[in-house]
């Protein structure tokens, strides 16, 4: 750490001193990402996402739709929005007041706003961080995966990766494989489990910014 230190305070003094921008910017390290991994991803993916305080649940997929309508009962869910992607049929949910996620944001904003559950598709999850990564696209839109106070995310467990830069090649990948283009998605957005902060008297706060409570169902 300290010959790290020294290194660069050592090009700050000398860009000072010639008035000039910092020289050889080429970064003096490698290997910031561990890409050696000899434990299982599954286990590894499992501990850290409940760590981000996630609930897990796992299951089959030919037992998704008994597992979520499990889940929307426990948590007394009325309206339930869904992308249009998500690796199942809908019409095997119940219960519920089931919302297609396809219009325009201001064709229902006062109705968006007040749906209280959401079910998403996960496109990997990231072992070492606990984390699941989305993209958005027509059959994804963003806001899905942040206005509702419950979000359920759906996982296939076969793509889980070791580290977040797998996890972004792998979404990547699924976008130009959907669109049939090179065209990124306009976002890659990365979940750590339910939205939280901290008050000014360091009281963690649930909710504020996103979904307060999330499930990660593994099948």
């Amino acid at each position: 750490m300290s010959n790290a230190r020294e290194t660069i305070l050592s090009r700050v003094r000398e860009s000072i001193r010639m008035n000039c921008h910092i020289p050889d910017s080429a970064p003096h390290f490698n290997g910031a990402i561990k890409l050696e991994f000899d434990g299982d991803l599954y286990q590894n993916f499992k501990v850290n996402q409940e760590n981000n305080k996630a609930v897990i649940i796992e299951t089959e997929k030919e037992n998704l739709a008994q597992t979520l309508n499990s889940i929307l009962q426990e948590n007394e869910s009325k309206d339930v929005l869904y992308n249009p992607d998500i690796d199942m049929d809908c019409a095997q949910l119940e219960g519920c007041n089931f919302i297609p996620y396809t219009q325009a944001v201001d064709t229902f904003r006062k109705k968006l706003f007040q749906i209280d559950t959401s079910i998403v598709q996960a496109r990997c999850g990231v072992a070492d961080l606990g984390i699941i990564v989305l993209t958005s696209n027509p059959n994804a839109p963003r806001l899905s995966s942040l206005v509702t106070n419950t979000c359920i995310y759906l996982l296939d467990k076969r793509n889980i990766v070791q580290h977040i830069y797998a996890g972004i090649e792998f979404a990547k990948k699924y976008e130009r494989e959907r669109s049939g283009t090179d065209i990124l998605p306009s976002n890659i957005i990365i979940v750590a489990g339910p939205s939280r902060t901290a008050d000014i008297e360091l009281q963690t706060v649930f909710g504020v910014h996103g979904p307060r409570k999330t499930y990660v169902v593994l099948y």
